[in-house]
């Protein structure tokens, strides 16, 4: 019975992570569209400058609850992060590439053990790693 309940869980999940998915972008658009347009982001920042501008956001009056900042850390983790996976932790990998935590640790055991990368298609090799996804994301990985 678990074979034709498995597919069901799946789109459960989907579903689930596509309306916290939603939930993410309307805080993002709340917290963020309040102050100015969201579009006017103009490139790609790593974890650590955009924790700054959202530190820099709250000082000068930016509103919103310790969730709401969650959800837009979330989304600019997501959206507009680069990493360079030859120096990033485990949990800065992750969420730009869209990957769970233990195949970002894959990524980094791979470096340590093999080296570090110089190109997508090695990264391609480590276990887990989807290769659309990560050609999808490829101008948000450093080397």
């Amino acid at each position: 019975m678990l074979p034709v309940l498995a597919p069901c869980l799946i789109a459960v999940s989907a579903s689930a992570q596509s309306r916290e998915d939603a939930v993410d972008k309307a805080a993002f658009q709340a917290v963020c569209g309040s102050c100015h347009k969201t579009s006017m982001i103009d490139g790609l920042r790593t974890e650590s400058e955009w924790m700054e501008v959202v530190e820099q956001m709250v000082k000068l009056g930016a509103k919103g609850t310790d969730d709401q900042f969650d959800r837009v850390i979330r989304v600019l983790l997501g959206t507009y992060t680069k990493v360079n996976v030859n120096s990033a932790t485990a949990a800065e990998i992750a969420p730009v590439l869209d990957v769970d935590t233990a195949t970002a640790q894959k990524v980094v055991k791979w470096r340590e053990e093999k080296g570090k990368f110089a190109t997508v298609e090695q990264l391609k090799h480590v276990p887990g790693m989807e290769g659309a996804k990560l050609e999808g994301r490829k101008n948000r990985i450093v080397f």
